[in-house]
């Protein structure tokens, strides 16, 4: 199924429509003359969670673990408690994306999709 949202200019490809205002399920006739008329959306992606295993494998394959717990101690005590206590993260998590910036690793490869989840 094609659902579009001309509001906030994205398609999603799925069985579910997207949560949020503006959302139409349309033919894909009607998608391809959508596109053909010069409408260029971007994909919406589901938010998704990541596991505080998975990004620290993926930061110790990086070759940046010590850079990660030298980080973590300089966080604030609230965000210590949170990255001590959690054991996932939604995947644009504000704190974790800065954090992967300030590591100089891309938060699109640290913050992908889960395997196993």
């Amino acid at each position: 199924m094609v659902h579009i949202n001309r509001l906030t200019n994205e398609v999603y490809f799925g069985n579910e429509v997207p949560p949020g205002e503006g959302w139409q399920t349309v033919p894909v006739e009607m998608f391809n003359q959508l596109r053909a008329s010069g409408w260029n959306p971007t994909n919406y992606i589901p938010r998704y969670r990541v596991t505080k295993d998975t990004i620290t494998t993926r930061v110790l394959e990086a070759g940046k673990l010590p850079d990660l717990i030298a980080l973590i101690a300089t966080l604030p005590p609230e965000q210590q408690f949170l990255w001590n206590g959690f054991t996932w993260f939604w995947y644009d998590n504000p704190t974790l994306v800065g954090m992967c910036q300030q590591l100089q690793l891309d938060p699109a490869v640290i913050l992908a999709q889960d395997p196993y989840l």
